[in-house]
């Protein structure tokens, strides 16, 4: 969840430009999928199985954002935070004992990737 968030958070301050209008699409996208995260945890699943995932290291899904970079360096980030959150829900999928969050995080993780073509479409502006 705290990925979702921090990705709204981005796209929400790095909506400038050219990329305005994309990046404010992304920050809609990532609000709701949070909202999606979070009634998954409430619909049963206990908090603790979402967010303490066995043999996952935070740090390995750090990706360096800076909403104030040029339209560019803005882009690569944004690429870069589609395909490590994508990463981190594949992983975090094949460590899940539950068959309704692993369905979900590789919905999520397709997303990702499918966002990361549309971002990458976007660097002929």
């Amino acid at each position: 969840m705290e990925l979702e968030s921090q990705a709204a958070a981005f796209y929400e301050a790095a909506a400038q430009g050219v990329l305005a209008n994309s990046f404010q699409e992304m920050a809609h996208i990532s609000r709701k999928r949070l909202n999606r995260l979070q009634r998954a945890r409430q619909e049963g699943v206990t908090e603790m199985i979402l967010e303490s995932i066995e043999g996952l290291d935070s740090n390995s899904y750090q990706v360096e954002m800076t909403a104030g970079a040029d339209t560019g360096q803005r882009l690569q980030q944004a690429v870069a935070l589609e395909e490590t959150t994508s990463l981190f829900y594949r992983d975090a999928a094949a460590k899940m004992p539950i068959q309704e969050i692993v369905r979900l995080f590789r919905q999520l993780a397709d997303e990702n990737m499918q966002r990361q073509g549309e971002l990458a479409g976007l660097q002929d502006l």
